[in-house]
This record gives structure tokens, sequence and C-alpha cells, in this order.
């Protein structure tokens, strides 16, 4: 601790109780930090990572802590401190000819959008459901999902510019040999300081258009129908599915609410179009109505015209994630689904903040391929777990290629008394059953053993090159093979 507060300061090292009850704050029961630690720079940050590595203390990295349904900023377990790295907020390096910005750990969602507008850019801000008050480094890091063309954050990470446990950097990137990039995802062996993102140009015109599935046996038939159209056009458009759980838990102000008549069907699809010529546009929107066609019957467009954005970025008219069609105070919504209220319990002009407000949020969110039937299959098993647990299935599908992204939202009042234990014991079975069927979340919360997860080489490969990056094991606890966590 002393030789932390000579590298910080005093007001940079946070040990009072108070301030480790707020930076416990969580959506879900977790542990407390010993300390946090806010650095002001890379330099810093090093200096904290080899005290830490020389004592042999576990340091958790978070960036703004907003991993909201995933741990938020506390630490996977007991007797850790927790590196803050907020305050590293510049962006480095903004490349507007190749489309390229070098951003730190806490720049944000919103703050990377209003640079990019000051310097009046051409190219489009990326953007999510979590609020633009999200790191937009940690959220690549994490294989978050962004809206758009960023439907893969990860995928937009060029460099990273590394910290190990013992003080040395690193930097990852194009060049020969094996990419290391993959290693620092998900808590790898390293703290990433920085990293270089490919931005998409801005896009002339944009056009959303929602459809309703009136049976649910047409399910398996609008994802298949998805694959062969993202297959033939795989730029310029992204498709979602929302059931009507989680449609409502995003747009309506209390439960009891009714959708609108082209939402309240079992599911829900939606699709973003984006392109710069409108004929081209108006292909991509011929295209969508003949892949759905068979299975729609209730159709509703949102045009966007003119130099704009993608639809679902700050300012243009969003996907059912965000609610910005039936919400004054878009992106959360879902977290306050069982506070009073529901997304109205926030009043008008106050940020929401599940961690201060008590909401409770779990997700499970497994990789499946682009298959109907599987699909249909891995659905009925996840519904029926939530259900018999007394959680509601509020699930929706990012669609793509080849694969999908199942996000299933568990969501829960934590001032009801039980509310928490239920909510854990119904994701742990989640994960425990789904596994069963070669099934795993593709996002970790804080505290999961995936140790079942990809095969036994893959595994040993990977603990061997974290040992030798951590040898310690300060930043990345052994695997708990067996605990079921």
């Amino acid at each position: 601790m002393a030789a932390w507060r000579r590298v910080l300061g005093e007001a940079h090292m946070l040990t009072a109780p108070q301030d480790r009850a707020v930076a416990g704050r969580c959506t879900f029961p977790a542990p407390l930090p010993e300390a946090v630690l806010c650095p002001a720079d890379a330099a810093q940050t090093r200096d904290c990572l080899r005290i830490a590595h020389r004592h042999g203390v576990r340091v958790h990295p978070v960036s703004t802590g907003r991993n909201w349904g995933y741990g938020s900023g506390c630490p996977p377990e007991g007797h850790t401190v927790v590196l803050r790295l907020a305050r590293l907020d510049r962006i480095l390096g903004h490349d507007e000819q190749l489309g390229l910005v070098t951003v730190e750990p806490g720049v944000t969602f919103g703050g990377l959008a209003q640079a990019l507008g000051q310097r009046s850019s051409e190219l489009l801000p990326p953007s999510t459901g979590a609020g633009p008050g999200t790191s937009v480094l940690a959220n690549a890091l994490q294989r978050g999902l962004g809206r758009g063309p960023y439907q893969d954050m990860a995928s937009h990470l060029r460099r990273l510019e590394v910290v190990r446990p013992d003080g040395t950097r690193l930097s990852t990137g194009p060049g020969p040999g094996p990419g290391l990039t993959g290693l620092f995802l998900q808590g790898g062996p390293g703290v990433v300081v920085s990293a270089e993102l490919w931005l998409h140009p801005r896009p002339r015109a944009g056009r959303s258009v929602t459809f309703r599935l009136p049976d649910e046996r047409l399910l398996p038939g609008a994802v298949d129908a998805a694959r062969r159209l993202l297959q033939r056009t795989p730029a310029g458009v992204a498709v979602s599915l929302w059931n009507r759980a989680r449609l409502a838990a995003q747009v309506l102000p209390a439960p009891r609410n009714r959708l609108p008549g082209h939402l309240d069907g079992p599911w829900t699809g939606y699709a973003e179009l984006w392109a710069d010529d409108p004929r081209v546009l108006d292909l991509l929107y011929e295209s969508v109505l003949r892949a759905f066609a068979p299975y729609a019957d209730r159709w509703d467009v949102d045009e966007v015209t003119g130099h704009v954005v993608v639809p679902g970025a700050p300012g243009t008219p969003g996907p059912p994630e965000g609610a910005a069609r039936y919400d004054s105070a878009p992106g959360l919504a879902s977290a306050y689904r069982h506070k009073p209220g529901g997304p109205l319990y926030v009043p008008a002009g106050r940020e929401r903040d599940p961690d201060r407000d008590r909401c409770g949020v779990l997700w499970f969110t497994p990789r499946l391929p682009m298959s109907g039937a599987r699909t249909g299959t891995v659905l009925r098993l996840v519904e029926r777990i939530m259900t018999d647990r007394g959680m509601e299935p509020c699930l929706a599908l990012r669609l793509g290629a080849r694969d999908l992204r199942c996000v299933a939202g568990l969501f829960w009042d934590r001032d009801e008394p039980g509310a928490d234990a239920r909510a854990l014991a119904c994701r742990r079975e989640l994960v425990r059953r789904c596994a069963r069927i070669g099934v795993h979340p593709c996002r970790p919360v804080i505290g999961d053993d995936l140790g079942d997860a990809g095969n036994e080489g893959s595994r040993l490969l990977l603990d061997q090159v974290a040992s030798a990056l951590d040898p310690r094991g300060i930043l990345r606890a052994r695997p708990r093979r067996g605990t079921g966590r």
C-alpha cells in the first residue's frame, strides 16, 4: 500500500470503506475490492503492476467499470485490488485517411463520438446498447456487440499496447508470425493501455426495418433466411431478432403495458441498412423484404436521409435495443425491467446506473451456428431453464453470416428478498446444462470457470502462455476445474 501511494498519491488510491463499497457495486452479488488504484497514465500503470508483481498481489484491471451484467467494475474474487484505468482517457491517434483511431481505456463511446464530431471527421463512431459512458477499448476486449457495421467490436482491433505484470511492454498488431491480439481478450495476462481500432466511413443514408413474426414456429425459418441473406449481402445489413419479453423490457415504461401492434408478436425482427448510394440502399431493402416476407406479417420502416450515421448511433432512430422511438431516455432500459416504473424508474435528465440503482442483471451469451433447427433446440432449453427457475426468458439473437449470438438477459430487482440467489442459480444452471450439448457463453461473467469450453490441448497451451507472461498469477487466477463456477 505504501509503495502504491508513493506512485499514485493519496487521492488516487482508494481504501476507505465507503470507496470500496462504491467500487464493489454490481448488478449481482460480487466481492469487494481491497483497494482501488487509479493511475493517470501508462507509466503509473506499469509501476502499479511492478509493485503487485513484486509482492504477489492479485490485481483486476477495469476501464470505466460499466461492464453491467458481466461484473461491472468488481474483482472476480476476494483479496484483490482493482486497477481502474478511467483516468487514461486520451485519444492518442486519429488517421482520417486510413480510418484508424488509437484510444486509451478511459475513452468512452460518447467521448469518441464527440471528438470525431469536433474534428469534422467522416468516420462513423461506434455505438453500443450499454450507453455512451462505456469504454470503447474495454468493450472491444470483452468481445462486445456494437451497432450497424460494428456488430463484432473485437474484429476492429488492429494493435494493442500491453503492459505485462512485471512492467515490461509489448505491442501486438500486423506483422509476420502469429497474431497476438487474441491473447489479451477477455482477461488475458496483461493490461491493455491503448488500442488502435479500424473505423468505418460514415454512410450517407440509412434505413431501419422492423417486422413481426406472428408464430413462434416461424423462428427457425427466419434464422435460416437471415443466414442466406447475410451470406450474399454481408455489407450494409445487420439483423437481430427479439422475443416479446426482451422487447417489452426495452421499450415499455412498466411490464404490464402492451407493445405496439407491429411489435406484439412472439418474435420481432430488426434490420439495419446503410449505404452511400440511395439506389444501393433500395436494393438492400428489397433483399430484406424478399428474405423475410414468408415469415413476417407486419412491417415498419424508418428512413434516414442526408449525410447521417447508421441507424442506432447517437441522434438517429435506433433499434429496439435502444428503444429510441418509445423511451425518452434510451439505453440500459432492460436493466430496470423489475424496478417500479420500469425504464422510467430513472427521472429524465439523470444518468442511468444499474449498479447504483440496485438493478439485477446477468447475461448468458452463447454463440451458435446460423442454423434454424439448432437455434430452436437451444432456445427451448434456455427458456425451460429460465422459466423453471422463476426468471422471465428475455432473449435476443444477433445474427451473422456463419453464426449468431444468443443474448439471454436475467433481470430482477435486487431489493426483492431471495431474488439474487434465484438469478445466480438460474445462470449456473444455464451454463451447466448448455455445456452438456457443447454450448458455452462467448462472453463470461466474473467468476466463471469455462474450463469445459474448447478442447484440452487449447486450454493447456493458453495456461502455459499465461504462466509464462504472468508467472505469479497476479492478473489471471488459475482455473478451478470441476467446480461448476
